[in-house]
């Protein structure tokens, strides 16, 4: 059976407008216009039956998925296993301040993204096994159904690669995901995938928002 993910970016977070690397920092919540994205992303999958609503347990993500639920009556169930990397040292400094901090540290994750790890955190490489995890325990516990998941920016790039068969030394040439994009993806019952649509944004209107060039 068919079983169909619908990948959803947090909105606009506090952070993301301060140009911070947020990570796993659960302080910073949605701007005002990251709920506005939020709720036009849940207005556009109005066509679209969903049978089950996770997110990542952090509150942007969290936040962004109840818009969905919240239209359609449901709940969301929280999933620590799609949050964002855990970027230790980095989390809630400025990016503009990251290259003089940890120069060699985040020159890597700049240059050559799949190989970073964050300073006292976690690597991509590492990141990208949890979240193939997660995404594959969805696909076994949901067979035939279609599941909407709100997520963060790194998450879907490291499942990105995966999906397009990109090794993570090629990381570094697939985009971010704008806030509020929806990512779809339909699974087998064998894990294999197919129908991957990235990144759609025409239900934001002018809403548009996404991770500066310096991160």
């Amino acid at each position: 059976m068919a079983t169909t993910l619908i990948f959803i970016r947090h909105g606009e977070s506090e952070a993301n407008f301060e140009h911070r690397f947020t990570g796993q920092s659960n302080v910073f919540g949605l701007t005002a216009r990251g709920h506005a994205q939020a709720a036009a992303a849940a207005r556009s999958l109005d066509g679209t039956p969903i049978d089950t609503i996770i997110a990542s347990d952090l509150r942007r993500a969290f936040d962004t998925a109840k818009h969905l639920a919240d239209r359609r009556g449901m709940e969301v169930i929280p999933d620590p296993g799609f949050r964002e990397i855990f970027a230790g040292a980095w989390e809630g400094q400025r990016f503009d301040d990251l290259p003089t901090l940890y120069p060699e540290d985040f020159g890597v994750w700049l240059s050559d993204i799949g190989a970073a790890v964050c300073t006292g955190g976690e690597s991509v490489a590492a990141l990208q096994v949890r979240v193939k995890a997660a995404v594959e325990a969805v696909v076994r516990g949901y067979p035939g159904k279609t599941v909407a998941i709100g997520t963060h920016a790194t998450p879907i790039r490291v499942m990105q690669c995966i999906w397009q068969g990109i090794p993570l030394s090629g990381m570094k040439t697939v985009p971010w995901v704008p806030n509020a994009s929806v990512t779809t993806v339909v699974y087998e019952d064998d894990l294999s995938w197919h129908d991957v649509m990235i990144g759609k944004t025409d239900h934001l209107a002018g809403m548009e928002t996404a991770l500066p060039k310096n991160v």
